[in-house]
């Protein structure tokens, strides 16, 4: 299952983590992946670089994923699927990653992906036992 960065906001954010999504899916034994651009799009807040124990989470749930390259198909299929659905470039690559690697997203954001034919999403019920 690709891991969209609103589930990991929503994780870090949350003062009752065991609550989240995220949590439930980690805690799992599903092989969870995220886009090195959802890294990239992390480690993009600038709390981030202001407080050590930030990053030291991070780092953390980063340990804990399979984070997958940005490739040439990929980049190509994004850029079609932004051309396609005026999807922001980010979400295009996250979603094109999702599906050349057919898994499903998960993501809190589902209005921003669920027009994207070939991609499948997860929802809470579906991850639960997928």
């Amino acid at each position: 299952m690709l891991i969209d960065s609103s589930l990991i906001i929503d994780f870090l954010l949350r003062k009752d983590k065991q609550g989240s999504w995220f949590h439930s899916l980690v805690s799992g034994d599903k092989q969870l992946m995220v886009s090195v651009i959802t890294q990239a799009e992390l480690y993009a807040g600038k709390s981030v670089w202001e407080k050590k124990r930030a990053r030291d989470e991070l780092g953390l749930i980063f340990s804990a994923l399979k984070i997958l390259p940005l490739s040439e198909d990929i980049a190509i299929s994004a850029g079609k699927i932004r051309a396609i659905y005026c999807l922001d470039l980010i979400d295009s690559i996250i979603a094109a990653t999702a599906i050349s690697k057919s898994v499903p997203l998960a993501t809190l954001n589902q209005k921003h992906f669920k027009s994207i034919v070939n991609l499948k999403l997860a929802s809470i019920k579906t991850s639960i036992s997928f």
